[in-house]
């Protein structure tokens, strides 16, 4: 199959005109033609139908274009945009491997910085690993451009760059009937707990950062969303021990008390990590640069 035939009937996909998509094309009606009639002769099926002034793909040409869709822009993108990444121009789809609480801080600003940049630039940030095997093979098989995680990927082949530096804090109900205004060690201990099930180097979040050994909290509820724990904060006497970002953002709407720990604790470190087979694509590297700029504030602040 001629990689060609298949672009040029994206195009007619997308524009749903063969004269359209000779001029996006930079080539002749005919020539488009002649490619729709390869593939009409390859799949058996006409592809497309008069509709009006225009035309229509048939049921096997929508089916069609759905499988070829991805596979066909990572091919086309591949040495073209990896060698000369415009962002202005650029059509391309970038992959990230997150969480859904750091897309919280990460994916508004990003997308932002996309519609004033890179209007034409496609991002998404919905695929999550439990499985470390399967992110590294990911990342080398180039399924995602970037993973965000709590802890670099420390194996040969892999560069991780810090992206924030997430301070924690502790939660509750405005009304906590034995908690007001400041927490002791003893206090945070004797109460029951959110507990953000995430975990980071095969630990809690709060055990992999403590500087000392910590007491087991009695934990009420586990759940791997963190703004669910704060939710749940806000409705019952349960502490949360939270990022101070997520803190700011939901506790004033739900008046809530937020505390500093009652122990001493490393701030929670927030990583993006990529193959090395990804270092002479600019387009990636524009993707790089652009987390690192829209994160700035974070990680200064």
């Amino acid at each position: 199959m001629d990689l060609n035939l298949l672009k040029t009937f994206d195009v007619v996909m997308k524009t749903r005109s063969v004269n359209d998509a000779a001029d996006r094309l930079e080539i002749t009606a005919p020539a488009v033609s002649h490619a729709l009639n390869r593939l009409r002769e390859q799949y058996q099926d006409p592809l497309f139908i008069r509709k009006g002034r225009g035309i229509a793909p048939t049921n096997f040409a929508i089916e069609l274009h759905e499988e070829i869709q991805e596979p066909l822009s990572l091919l086309l993108n591949g040495a073209k945009s990896r060698q000369q990444f415009s962002p202005e121009l650029s059509q391309r789809t970038f992959r990230l491997s997150s969480h859904k609480d750091l897309d919280l801080i990460l994916v508004p600003p990003l997308v932002q910085y996309r519609d004033q940049h890179a209007p034409n630039v496609k991002l998404t940030a919905d695929v999550e690993y439990d499985d470390e095997t399967q992110r590294q093979a990911n990342l080398r098989m180039r399924r995602v451009d970037l993973v965000i995680a709590t802890t670099p990927l420390n194996e040969h082949g892999y560069h991780n760059e810090l992206l924030l530096e997430l301070p924690l804090v502790v939660v509750c109900h405005r009304d906590h009937p034995r908690i007001q205004g400041s927490i002791s060690h003893q206090q945070f201990f004797a109460e029951k707990h959110l507990l953000w099930g995430t975990q980071r180097l095969n630990q809690d979040i709060v055990d992999s950062l403590a500087i000392e050994p910590q007491p087991s909290r009695d934990i009420a509820y586990k759940t791997d969303s963190i703004c669910n724990a704060v939710m749940m904060a806000a409705q019952t006497d349960w502490l949360c021990v939270t990022s101070q970002w997520h803190a700011n953002l939901l506790a004033p709407a739900h008046q809530m008390q937020v505390l500093p720990l009652p122990f001493d604790l490393k701030t929670l470190p927030v990583y993006m990590t990529w193959h090395h087979s990804q270092q002479q694509d600019t387009g990636h590297q524009w993707l790089k640069e652009t987390l690192l700029q829209v994160t700035h504030l974070h990680r200064n602040s």
